[in-house]
Order: C-alpha cells, then structure tokens, then sequence
C-alpha cells in the first residue's frame, strides 16, 4: 500500500489554504518525468553540436576550397593547420583558466592537464595527419562530395563512440 505525505500550502494572504497529498508513486512519477525531461535536454544539446560541426566542417571546406581555387592564394597548408591548433589550444587554456576556483594557478593546472594528457598524443598525430590529406583530397575532389565525407567523419565518429562506450 503507497504511503502518504501530506503537504500544507498557505497563500501569501492568509487566506487560503491547500492540501495535497502525495504518495511514493507520485514521486516516482515526478522523478521519472524529471529523467525524460534531462534526457530530452541532453537529446537536442547532442543534435546541436551535431548540426554545429557539420556547419563548421562546412564551412572550413568551402573556404578552403574558395581560397585556393577561385581566388588562387598560394599557403602553406602546415602553416593554416598549426595556426588553427594553436587558437583551439588558446582558447581551451582562456575556458580552463576561466573556471579555477579562487587561489588556483592557470600555468600549473594547464602544465598538470598537459602532463596527464600524453595518451593522446597519438591520436593528435592521426589527426594531425589526416588534416593535411584533406589538403590534398580537397585538391582532387569537388568540394560537396569532400563535404559529405567530412560530414560521415563526423557521424561514424559519434556512432562508434556510443557502440564503444556504450551510451546510447
């Protein structure tokens, strides 16, 4: 048999009085519904940073594909890799240090976090690697079908994340 909770509310005037009995499967209820509302939250913060990438990757291609086949300019393609690494590496030292506690050090925690991060140094030369290929198959291909690949990247690399990491 569910338990009851009785909960008393008083209206700012005085004057009016409610009543309301909840029981455990209310509660349940509310608790479940919480649930779906935080998966649904996290369902379209997911698709957002889906259609995001697709947009950003996108937009790289054209531009790309923009400057050196319309406009014809002549750059070194290690030089635009490095310089784009080394604003995400700026702005992800700018948002760690913007969140220490007070007191905290950015120089030492970003010393500690590098330090810590060697593993995926591998995956950072792949990376590496596979953005100067994408220099060269952008050379080769039309920019839409390059654009479509880029785009499959990015959804077998979520696909097979979740299949790993068995998240659904």
């Amino acid at each position: 048999m569910p338990s009851h909770h009785r909960r008393t509310r008083t209206h700012s005037s005085g004057r009016i009085r409610v009543v309301e009995e909840e029981t455990e499967e209310d509660s349940d209820l509310a608790k479940k519904s919480k649930i779906m509302v935080f998966k649904s939250m996290m369902s379209s913060t997911k698709l957002f940073v889906l259609v995001l990438l697709c947009m950003q990757n996108t937009m790289f291609t054209v531009l790309r594909r923009y400057s050196q086949g319309v406009l014809k300019e002549i750059y070194s393609k290690y030089e635009v890799l490095l310089v784009g690494e080394l604003i995400k590496f700026v702005y992800s030292a700018y948002k760690i240090s913007s969140e220490l506690s007070q007191g905290e050090k950015a120089v030492p925690k970003l010393r500690y976090l590098l330090k810590r991060s060697s593993k995926m140094a591998v995956l950072a030369c792949i990376y590496g690697a596979m953005n100067i290929l994408s220099f060269v198959a952008l050379r080769n291909i039309s920019a839409g079908m390059f654009t479509v690949f880029a785009q499959l990247k990015i959804l077998t690399t979520a696909t097979c994340s979740s299949v790993i990491l068995n998240r659904s």
